[in-house]
């Protein structure tokens, strides 16, 4: 689905069917977008903005791909198998598939391509963080009693977002530090789709989208309605 926060229109890009996606990511520079099918093991692309959204298989025979980041500087595309606890990494174009390390519960990954930095979230442990080539890797923040199954960096201010399952959302800095809770749903439920832009928190409860201040004490407005739950996010700057 595309959603435009200003005209607040809906658009039925594609009909996945049930294919369980828990990630989207975008590459500015080849224009497209890039989805892990849970489901169907495999994770494919499309090009947007385009007329034409017919799916291309990046990479097939997975087992149950779940977080994906792309490295555009690199040309390269970083995929969690949550069934194997598998990091992977392959070119763009699906060649050169590389298996890199193994974790207890990944579910989550993301880059910090300008600064080098990838954050991995060990949905009952904490959130990794490592260099791209796995050195100076340690766990930053530690979950202590409810797994996390959604993350995002806010580059411009060098800060992790993420959501627990008893409904807190809450804020660190990229080391660790400085841990603050920004909102509570007060629900207990599985919260899988957060995107931090700007001064905004687009984020998912159950089927419903939600956008709030980075500011603590904000109120959330819901932006839109869904009849299934929304398993993921991806805010595209247009410009």
């Amino acid at each position: 689905m595309e959603f435009d926060t200003d005209t607040r229109s809906v658009n039925v890009l594609l009909e996945l069917g049930i294919p369980f996606v828990y990630a989207i990511d975008y590459n500015y520079q080849n224009r497209y977008i890039y989805i892990p099918r849970s489901n169907y093991h495999d994770i494919v692309r499309f090009a947007y903005p385009s007329n034409n959204t017919t799916l291309q298989t990046v990479v097939q025979s997975l087992s149950y791909p779940t977080g994906i980041a792309v490295d555009s500087a690199n040309d390269h595309l970083y995929w969690i198998d949550s069934n194997k606890g598998q990091l992977s990494r392959c070119n763009l174009d699906g060649s050169n598939v590389t298996v890199l390390s193994t974790f207890i519960s990944p579910l989550v990954i993301r880059l910090d391509v300008i600064n080098r930095w990838m954050y991995i979230v060990d949905r009952n442990t904490g959130i990794l963080k490592s260099r791209f080539d796995l050195s100076d890797r340690r766990t930053i923040t530690n979950f202590t009693s409810t797994p996390v199954r959604c993350m995002d960096i806010d580059t411009e201010e060098n800060r992790l977002y993420w959501i627990n399952h008893d409904g807190d959302m809450k804020s660190a800095k990229n080391d660790g530090s400085d841990v603050k809770t920004i909102h509570s749903t007060n629900v207990r439920r599985d919260y899988n789709a957060i995107h931090v832009v700007g001064s905004n928190i687009y984020y998912a409860n159950d089927n419903q989208l939600l956008m709030l201040s980075k500011t603590s004490g904000s109120t959330p407005t819901v932006l839109y309605n869904d009849t299934s739950s929304i398993c993921s996010i991806f805010v595209f700057n247009q410009s």
